[in-house]
């Protein structure tokens, strides 16, 4: 049997995980170069990259709830989605290109900042993939 947790508790704890993700990182780059700036461009990038998560995740699950309840044909939550998906793409590129143009941040931390949501994808990937395994195992 294949365990798939797909609740709003996996969301909170993937939330929480990244946080404590960013934390750790920008407290690791801190404590090798002893520069703030360092530190302070690792949370810009994973703020950043945790707002768009955020947003994205309210647009979806408000669009699915629209087109179950009948309120939106496919169709048209799919163009509402990608009008909202674009608009957010553009504003996260303005506040990029402000953010290094002003050089207010370094930026291999900042991508470091960046790739966090990804990072803690990858691991709840392998960390489902690991449970299942056992669970496997355990069944025989």
């Amino acid at each position: 049997m294949i365990r798939i947790e797909t609740n709003e508790n996996f969301i909170k704890r993937f939330k929480v995980w990244t946080i404590f993700l960013l934390l750790a990182l920008a407290v690791a780059f801190y404590l090798v170069t002893a520069q703030w700036s360092q530190g302070l461009s690792v949370l810009v990038g994973g703020a950043i990259a945790l707002l768009n998560f955020q947003s994205l995740h309210k647009d979806v699950k408000a669009i699915a709830e629209s087109v179950a309840s009948g309120y939106q044909t496919a169709q048209r939550a799919t163009r509402v989605y990608l009008f909202k998906y674009y608009l957010r793409l553009i504003a996260t590129a303005i506040v990029l290109f402000f953010v290094i143009k002003v050089r207010i941040i370094e930026p291999l931390p900042f991508i470091v900042g960046i790739s966090v949501i990804i990072v803690n994808i990858l691991l709840c990937f392998f960390r489902e993939i690991g449970r299942n395994f056992w669970l496997k195992l355990k069944e025989g």
